[in-house]
């Protein structure tokens, strides 16, 4: 006979039986999938049981209680395993956040230094570049042009460095024109003070000289006739030397015509005063044009080089020819004369006349070299640095 089972007791067995019947949600766990069949195992021998709960038997109830203590062993499985799974989703969650947390350190920091990068190819490129810029204006405007701004990049700052170099280039060779056109102007103002004083002088002194020699008796012309005749030399040689000095102060600013010309023209003076032909050739190829220094460095030259031909080179004949050497211009003053000895300069001042002349020519930039040969002339090389900025073209120049 079955026994009759207390409400109490059956309204906890039903409790449990119920709490047992909630677990059978958890059958899709896949972590737990041993432990949900045990459970749904138990939950059908429940239902067994459940039918006939009002009378059950002694051994039922056994079979009831051992079923509850599997039910409460399975929970606790289940609970752990729950309980198992919820600490691993937490640590994958916590990586999860901590790979996220550097993430944003990592672009944060990343931020940073291309802030700071940023900030010092800028300073660098641009306004490093632009400081350097500002200074060199600066001393530019206290008449420092020899200031040079540093070319560092192709970009638009390094060209701009590059237009204002080029601009402090022509400031200095308009500055040096400048002093060079208030050199020719003084020079101008002095030569002219010479022809209108000493020349004048000089000529009405030579005609005095040539009267007497012309009014003296003849008793008396034996006695004065030399002293004369070396009294007019002397003043020959005189009016020479000023008319020769003035030429050599007065450029082509004087008269406006070019240095070519100009020098053309002295060459052929030179020749019909002198009595000594001079071929003047160009290289008709090339344009020479130079700086107003050169030009009144290279006059002098000239005309110290055909005047020492006058006086000691006895030649019948001088040649003054220009030609194109790179980037300088060669020009050369060649005689079929005597010569010299190079060791026997010194005679004559020939020696002091040829050192003016080298210092001259290095100067402005250039050189000079002299060639001779004891009776077979004598020729003198001089090269200076061209003015690429304008040119004045000759395609000949007549010989003299």
């Amino acid at each position: 006979m079955g026994r009759a089972i207390p409400d109490g007791e059956r309204a906890a067995y039903l409790q449990d039986l119920i709490t047992l019947l909630e677990l059978e949600r958890y059958h899709d766990a896949t972590e737990e999938r041993e432990v949900v069949l045990g459970i749904r195992n138990l939950v059908s021998e429940l239902r067994a049981l459940s039918d006939k709960f009002p009378n059950l038997n002694s051994r039922e109830l056994e079979a009831l209680a051992d079923a509850e203590m599997r039910a409460q062993g399975l929970a606790h499985l289940l609970s752990g395993a729950h309980r198992t799974k919820m600490d691993e989703r937490l640590r994958e969650n916590t990586l999860k956040m901590q790979l996220i947390v550097g993430l944003y350190a990592g672009f944060a920091l990343l931020g940073v230094v291309l802030v700071m990068g940023a900030s010092f190819l800028f300073h660098r490129t641009l306004a490093q570049p632009l400081q350097s810029l500002a200074q060199a204006a600066s001393e530019i405007a206290e008449g420092n042009l020899h200031k040079k701004v540093p070319v560092a990049s192709r970009d638009e700052i390094g060209q701009l460095s590059h237009a204002f170099n080029l601009m402090t280039d022509r400031l200095k060779t308009h500055e040096e024109s400048l002093k060079g056109l208030a050199t020719l102007e003084e020079r101008e103002r002095i030569a002219q003070e010479l022809h209108d004083s000493l020349t004048q002088d000089l000529a009405l002194l030579r005609l005095k000289v040539i009267d007497m020699e012309q009014t003296l008796l003849p008793s008396d012309r034996q006695a004065v006739a030399e002293t004369l005749t070396e009294m007019r030399k002397i003043v020959d040689n005189a009016y020479e030397d000023v008319r020769q000095a003035i030429f050599g102060l007065r450029t082509m600013v004087s008269k406006g015509l070019g240095f070519i010309p100009t020098l053309t023209e002295y060459l052929h003076d030179f020749s019909e005063l002198r009595k000594i032909p001079v071929d003047f050739k160009i290289d008709g190829a090339h344009a020479f044009r130079f700086r107003p220094q050169v030009e009144i460095q290279l006059i002098r030259i000239i005309h110290e080089a055909v005047t020492n031909v006058f006086k000691h080179a006895r030649a019948t004949r001088t040649e003054v020819k220009f030609e194109r050497e790179g980037e300088f211009a060669k020009v050369s003053i060649e005689d079929n004369g005597q010569g010299f000895r190079p060791q026997e300069v010194k005679r004559n001042g020939l020696h002091f006349g040829l050192q003016t002349m080298r210092e001259r020519a290095e100067g402005v930039g250039g050189s000079l070299v002299v060639e001779t040969v004891p009776g077979r002339g004598t020729k003198v090389t001089v090269r200076l640095p061209q003015d690429h900025s304008s040119y004045e073209t000759y395609s000949s120049a007549p010989g003299r």
